[in-house]
């Protein structure tokens, strides 16, 4: 509290305008959120998918098929557009969208779940948790 007579009362008295606006605020944890989950995705399904010790290097060893190698990892490009996805329809609230993410997936890499389950639906899974994770403390934060 401002003491009387002091001079200050009327700084007191002014009305506060935040530093930050609410705007702004909300747009940086819809960032955060997008941020948080395409840097630390990768690493979580590497931890749990793969052994111990297993890097997922790119492009594989061996000869390299008629064109050349693709740019980046098909699987990694794959996760990362899952992710944004993913964030995008928690943060939307089109929770019913996931399903459909899920299932395409499913569907689409039928052949590469059949050969390696753990690695291809063990990625998926856990790509689509840490997703539902981040977004969703984003979404409550923004709620608050």
């Amino acid at each position: 509290m401002i003491a009387p007579g002091t001079g200050l009362e009327s700084i007191a008295a002014a009305p506060q305008t935040p530093l930050v606006s609410a705007w702004a605020a909300r747009a940086a944890l819809v960032f955060a959120a997008y941020a948080v989950t395409l840097a630390l995705s990768g690493v979580l399904v590497r931890f749990f998918v793969l052994p111990p010790g297993a890097r997922a290097n790119w492009p594989p060893a061996g000869e390299a098929p008629p064109g050349g190698w693709a740019r980046f990892d098909p699987s990694a490009v794959i996760g990362k557009c899952e992710n944004l996805i993913t964030v995008t329809l928690v943060l939307t609230n089109n929770l019913a969208g996931l399903a459909v993410v899920f299932a395409a997936k499913s569907l689409v890499r039928s052949d590469a779940i059949r050969s390696n389950p753990g690695f291809y639906l063990g990625g998926t899974l856990v790509n689509l948790v840490w997703g539902l994770l981040v977004a969703s403390l984003v979404r409550v934060l923004l709620q608050s």
